[in-house]
């Protein structure tokens, strides 16, 4: 039925999103197109044109008598009326998001037919799961640390060993700095779909199974309301070891609070595992979480590795046991959760590590905006990430606008002309006389004058995106000389276009409608396949205007796809090489001095935070 297994899943999970109502709307229409009603096998519709196929919208249904028959009342343009049915070979990166076939027939979702399951269905293209036990491209971009505990005990016998008085002072420091506590479960799935977590998330885990765990330990989560994970080994209970010890009946109760994560850590702790024979790793990796099970009543789906030594052989017996998730640690190297090589390896950072690391902590950029909208009321952010070997620098929140200089300057010099928090270098212009303001192409800034382009110049810009800026929304439409070199044809591209206040056009889509751009895509534009510093600017999934630079050189199409990981629904090229340049708060954030610019793109604080600002300045 499908032709991969990843098709079904997506499709199943964009389902799992909606609510009970679409639910109900696709059981009817499954029902109703697998087994009773088979004069829609007659029907066969052409797409009549590249652009309906791009928004899966096709001609030739004659009727809509079969929408009747399985009882839905849809919202759906009259153009685009029978356009559920098709047997066309459809292109999935244009049209997704739930096609799936049988008898050569295939129900399409779409945002005509379909607007709430349409959405539903991208929201969880973000969120799908990676193969087992591979971690999600956009978990990777945020900052989870896991903090490792171990003995707690009123007098300090090893360095690693904390104080219950030391343990209640780190508890209020993450109260007072705003960290989020989260669970074993929130993390995995985290890391397995890349959704974004609460503000400054943190894990906190306790290892081997001591008294202290749950005479000091324990009240405390209880007090702040923190979760976190116990990792024990099976003969630690029987309290013969040389420190304290929980018991089967404390381990129980511990188990039975949803605050706590129970993981298994062998069944002796042996030091290395990697040294085991097969038959012992069946013992202390598999028996020990069914012991686990067995006496505690509930699942065990999560091990943590002694000492943190493991290899691939290791794994395997981790995964054949049926783990979801293992943690390790190393004293060479400590990492943040989405820095682990794969679920099974699980990086973590020693507890006194907390102050150092913690301000690090972030979830990742939020999901995607309820109504595919915008938010234009986000504070404003500076982040820095490495993937793939490409650094990047990235600015989120506030509300998009342009600056068109009467010059040519350094961004920040531009930006200081206005309330503007952060800047990148902005479109193409004239490099003809050093002080030139002319812009390559149709120019408008901040609802000032709109400055036509040269009419020579313009049919080469002929299909690059043309950015069209209002105060609640921003549009990318190719563009096309005959049509939008006058207000005329720029405000004929919306309903409200008269409110449009900035306009101009782009060097190349690097994302579009949430995917990266293929090579082909980006046609005769100069130097795009050659690694260059970028600059670039859109709107991210979750509706918020983001800008940026990459520190070090990459090619386009590398980038659009790292910009795609990050969550960008839309993405464009700004002038870059030479020109690329981003400053925060006044500052250059480059470690050069770029070429003067006459236009940059902006970030400006939304209202309600500049009367704030205001205010306390009253």
């Amino acid at each position: 039925m499908f032709s991969t297994p990843s098709q079904w899943f997506s499709f199943k999970l964009a389902l799992c999103c909606s609510s009970g109502l679409l639910m109900a709307i696709y059981s009817l229409i499954l029902v109703n197109l697998f087994y009773q009603d088979s004069s829609i096998q007659n029907n066969r519709l052409t797409a009549t044109k590249l652009e309906q196929e791009k928004n899966c919208q096709f001609s030739g249904f004659e009727s809509s008598n079969h929408l009747s028959k399985l009882g839905l009342n849809l919202n759906y343009a009259p153009e685009a009326i029978g356009t559920i049915f098709s047997n066309n070979s459809l292109n999935l990166q244009d049209c997704l998001r739930g096609v799936i076939s049988h008898n050569r027939q295939q129900l399409i979702i779409s945002p005509t037919i379909f607007p709430e399951l349409w959405k539903a269905a991208k929201n969880a293209e973000q969120a799908v799961p990676k193969p087992f036990p591979y971690i999600h491209e956009s978990a990777r971009a945020a900052k989870v640390p896991i903090f490792m505990y171990h003995d707690i005990l009123p007098r300090k016998e090893v360095f690693f060993d904390v104080t219950p008085e030391e343990l209640e002072s780190h508890f209020k420091y993450i109260q007072e700095q705003g960290l989020t506590p989260i669970s074993l479960d929130l993390l995995l799935k985290h890391l397995q779909t890349g959704i974004s977590l609460p503000d400054k998330p943190i894990l906190l885990s306790f290892d081997d199974g001591y008294g202290g765990h749950y005479d000091h330990v324990y009240p405390l989560l209880k007090k702040y309301n923190y979760p976190a994970v116990f990792s024990v080994y099976v003969t630690k209970m029987e309290g013969k070891t040389a420190r304290s010890s929980l018991t089967w009946e404390q381990l129980q109760q511990l188990a039975n609070d949803p605050l706590i994560t129970i993981a298994s850590h062998t069944i002796s702790h042996p030091r290395d595992l990697r040294e085991l024979s097969d038959d012992e790793l069946f013992q202390e990796v598999m028996m020990s979480k069914e012991i686990l099970e067995k006496k505690l009543g509930i699942p065990i789906e999560y091990f943590t590795y002694p000492e943190g030594k493991h290899d691939a052989r290791v794994k395997q017996w981790a995964i054949a046991a049926g783990y979801k998730m293992a943690l390790s640690m190393s004293n060479e190297e400590e990492i943040f959760a989405g820095e682990s090589p794969d679920l099974l390896s699980i990086g973590r950072f020693g507890q006194s590590q907390l102050q150092v690391v913690s301000p690090e902590a972030w979830g990742g950029y939020p999901g995607e905006h309820l109504e595919g909208g915008f938010n234009f009321t986000a504070n404003i952010t500076k982040r820095e990430h490495k993937i793939d070997g490409v650094e990047l620098i990235i600015i989120n929140g506030g509300k998009p606008s342009t600056i068109h200089a009467d010059s040519r300057y350094q961004v920040p010099e531009i930006m200081a002309t206005s309330e503007a928090v952060a800047a990148v270098d902005g479109a193409f212009f004239s490099l003809k006389y050093l002080d030139s303001n002319v812009m390559i192409g149709p120019v408008m800034s901040g609802g000032g004058e709109f400055v036509p382009g040269n009419t020579s110049e313009n049919p080469r810009l002929n299909g690059r995106p043309l950015v069209l800026m209002s105060d609640k929304w921003v549009k990318f439409v190719p563009f096309d000389a005959n049509i939008h070199n006058s207000w005329q044809g720029v405000t004929g591209e919306s309903e409200d276009g008269e409110f449009i206040t900035d306009t101009f056009v782009a060097a190349a889509w690097l994302v579009k409608d949430s995917m990266a751009q293929p090579y082909e895509s980006f046609g005769n534009l100069f130097d795009f396949h050659v690694p260059r510093h970028r600059a670039f600017w859109g709107i991210h999934r979750s509706g918020q205007p983001m800008i940026g630079v990459s520190k070090n050189p990459v090619d386009s199409i590398e980038l659009g796809k790292i910009l795609q990981q990050l969550g960008f629904r839309d993405a464009v090229m700004l002038d870059s090489g030479a020109s690329t340049s981003l400053a925060y708060e006044g500052e250059s954030l480059v470690g050069y001095i770029p070429r003067p610019v006459p236009h940059v793109v902006v970030l400006l604080p939304s209202v309600s935070l500049l009367l704030e600002n205001t205010d306390s300045r009253e």
